[in-house]
């Protein structure tokens, strides 16, 4: 029987989506598989992630588990003391993957190369958190913020985008999106005209599991930046359009069925 792999994930959620095909490999190279991430983000996985053993890493507190002994540890931690503390533990080996590799291959392809991994053809085209689309084309949701003022395309393009949308059909409407980090992107949506039309909803999720319910009963298509509710949306099957102007578009694509990808000073007009 091959070793355990342990991985300890932190960060936010488009860091934990981007982890999951990499959980999917080791599997499928028959491999146990556990995780600790926080419990907010486990919970997302659905019926299909039954094979995986996942704890809150939260919950460590700073101690090493025990499934830690005689299996392989992963981390994108970038601290070379927390290799050794592995291998202390009992460990067979330990890898710290880069969490923000600046350019190159996909995150997950720079990551599978590192641990001398292949990925199965058409593994990065899945939705990792079930294929959930109505196949409907009626409702734009559009989450102008990332929690990284620096990676925001600037809001009148998402403000032209919805007007665009509206123009198409009377019926059609549009959400806007925002969560705790986009307090500042919020005030300013609430000074633009376009707020007060009837056909603009807006949808504050107090829970990413409250995120993702939204997204599955209303989303038809998924407009936004570099963002952790984009990588939700595209693994849950639902059409995204992704604008970059900051982070490489190549290293940090979404993962899903139908992803759809563009740079700010490109033609972003012919993005709906």
């Amino acid at each position: 029987m091959k070793p355990r792999i342990v991985f300890f994930r932190g960060g936010g959620l488009g860091d934990f989506i981007l982890t999951l095909p990499l959980l999917q490999v080791a599997y499928l190279r028959q491999h146990p598989v556990h995780i600790y991430a926080r419990s907010f983000y486990l919970k997302l996985l659905t019926k299909e992630w039954d094979w995986l053993e996942r704890e809150d890493l939260d919950g460590l507190a700073g101690k090493v588990p025990a499934e830690v002994k005689e299996s392989i540890a992963i981390s994108f931690w970038t601290d070379p003391a927390w290799s050794k503390e592995m291998v202390q533990a009992g460990a067979t080996a330990a890898h710290c993957l880069s969490p923000r590799p600046n350019g190159g291959k996909h995150f997950v392809i720079q990551a599978c190369e590192k641990l001398g991994w292949e990925i199965p053809p058409g593994l990065l085209a899945q939705s990792c958190l079930g294929d959930c689309w109505r196949g409907k084309d009626h409702t734009l949701w559009i989450h102008p913020g990332s929690g990284g003022a620096e990676k925001n395309l600037p809001l009148l393009h998402f403000v032209s985008q919805a007007e665009k949308w509206l123009g198409l059909h009377e019926e059609k409407c549009v959400i806007f999106s925002f969560g705790e980090a986009d307090k500042e992107v919020f005030e300013q949506f609430k000074a633009e005209p376009i707020s007060k039309n009837k056909r603009i909803l807006i949808r504050q999720p107090e829970t990413t599991w409250d995120l993702r319910k939204q997204l599955v009963s209303e989303a038809d298509k998924f407009l936004g930046n570099d963002s952790g509710p984009g990588h939700l949306a595209s693994n849950l099957g639902i059409p995204v359009a992704i604008g970059y102007c900051k982070t490489q578009a190549m290293v940090w694509q979404p993962t899903g069925p139908r992803v759809t990808t563009y740079l700010w000073d490109s033609d972003s007009s012919k993005i709906l």
